[in-house]
């Protein structure tokens, strides 16, 4: 292999930490635009828009808010671990980082790296599910139309985000990242409750968001605060983890 298509090659002299992460991020968006994802994609979208569909003609009364909550209670939560999954290419999240790690960047910056792209791809993947949901179950001749899909748009994107920083902190631990099942396990079984351990995740403040009630009584601000909390700290906790 020639120096000029070894990874180490793209890392400028003293890039240091921020080359590492750019290489890490590069990775992961190459592993997440790959063919399963896009299939994966397709299939989440079209689940998301069948379910809308499927609830506006049950009554259009509450269409969306049923809408919503079946997809963020199932389709948001598998397609986020399924990004994880992939962009941790089936493996703990260390390993994942070897391919450029092995060449002399750091494996924790590479991880993060990782992280970053998982949480970027999940944060835009919330958003379109969630905005496929609110467009098949309510008119876009409804007066409030704009105004749903704009707020479970981003509601969509801290949930996605929070989701992605749990998969990388799981993928850290168990052979091939599966302690990544944890979090997921755990959302689905706890997630629905609204005391202390619901308010660790995702799922609980969602809903909240949602107009639900949220976990501990939070507000729908520090639902907010505790979702992007879980996006920007989880990563860094799995990054570390990752360190030589």
């Amino acid at each position: 292999m020639t120096s000029q298509h070894r990874p180490e090659a793209t890392l400028p002299r003293g890039a240091g930490a921020f080359g590492g992460v750019s290489l890490g991020a590069a990775m992961g968006a190459r592993r997440l635009a790959g063919r399963g994802v896009v299939l994966t994609t397709i299939l989440a979208l079209a689940l998301a828009f069948a379910g809308g569909l499927i609830e506006r003609r049950v009554t259009t009364a509450g269409a969306v808010d049923r809408s919503l909550a079946a997809t963020f209670r199932l389709v948001v939560p598998l397609f986020c671990f399924a990004l994880a999954a992939r962009a941790c290419d089936r493996a703990k999240l260390r390993d994942a980082a070897w391919p450029l790690a092995r060449y002399g960047a750091s494996r924790r910056d590479v991880a993060l790296g990782i992280g970053v792209a998982l949480v970027l791809a999940s944060a835009v993947s919330g958003a379109l599910l969630a905005i496929v949901a609110v467009a098949s179950a309510q008119s876009a001749a409804a007066p409030p139309f704009a105004r749903d899909v704009f707020t479970s748009g981003w509601i969509g994107a801290l949930v996605g985000a929070a989701y992605a920083g749990w998969f990388a902190f799981g993928a850290t631990f168990l052979e091939r990242g599966r302690g990544r099942l944890v979090p997921l396990v755990l959302d689905f079984l706890f997630g629905s409750g609204a005391g202390l351990f619901a308010a660790l995740l995702p799922r609980a403040h969602g809903r909240g968001l949602l107009g639900g009630e949220g976990p501990l009584g939070l507000s729908q601000p520090q639902s907010s605060v505790a979702l992007l909390l879980m996006a920007m700290l989880l990563p860094v906790v799995a990054a570390l983890r990752c360190r030589e």
